[in-house]
């Protein structure tokens, strides 16, 4: 029963931590302006932005920007580098990472949970998956560093920083990184005891082996 029962919370995380992800990655709500602040910018993901009539001194053709597009779209093409610095960059390239890795072990540990992993090699299989959870949950933890702290210190980017704030999609990433640690601990938690549990069995004499009582020769 506990066997059961913690592999079932481990699938659990993981199923929560790739849910949170792929609609913290695909969601344009990372970065928002206060609506009383009648900024022009309005919100931004890692590949949507908005803006309200904007207009950026780096474009000599002064176009107005207004709506909602792709960041790598051709309306965005004249003000390209100003919207996607490097540090901007590097979080897409990791979190486009993350979310590969999420889904690769996931089905991992659904194919573990329904039996497709040969009992010699589970322990090895867990603790094969806690470790990528450990090591998403620590590149989800330098996405949201990067993001958070540039957003707010990085000046030749969005004007007036302090009248936006870090929306719902960073948030439910940073909550994906949760759930990646506690799912990581947990398959810890099972790979050691099926280490153990291993360990003892090839302790016994003849384990697992059941002697069958001989037919009667008349």
């Amino acid at each position: 029963m506990a066997k059961i029962s913690l592999t079932l919370v481990s699938f659990g995380l993981c199923c929560l931590c790739t849910l949170f992800t792929v609609i913290g990655f695909s969601s344009p709500n990372w970065l928002e302006s206060y609506s009383e602040s009648q900024s022009t910018f309005v919100r931004l993901g890692l590949w949507e932005a908005c803006f309200r009539n904007y207009r950026n001194d780096r474009d000599q053709l002064a176009k107005t920007y207004d709506g909602c597009w792709w960041i790598f779209s051709y309306e965005y093409r004249p003000i390209w580098q100003w919207l996607s610095p490097r540090w901007f960059l590097a979080v897409q390239i990791i979190m486009t990472l993350v979310l590969i890795l999420t889904l690769v072990t996931t089905l991992m540990t659904l194919l573990f949970m329904i039996g497709c992993c040969p009992d010699r090699r589970a322990a090895t299989t867990q603790l094969t998956n806690s470790l990528l959870m450990f090591g998403l949950g620590l590149l989800i933890a330098i996405s949201v560093i990067i993001f958070g702290v540039q957003s707010d210190t990085d000046r030749q980017w969005l004007t007036r920083p302090d009248q936006n704030f870090l929306s719902w999609s960073f948030g439910l990433v940073v909550l994906a990184g949760f759930f990646a640690i506690f799912a990581g601990m947990c398959l810890l938690v099972d790979s050691l005891r099926l280490k153990a549990q291993a360990r003892k069995q090839n302790k016994e004499p003849m384990g697992g082996y059941i002697m069958k009582r001989a037919p009667p020769n008349y």
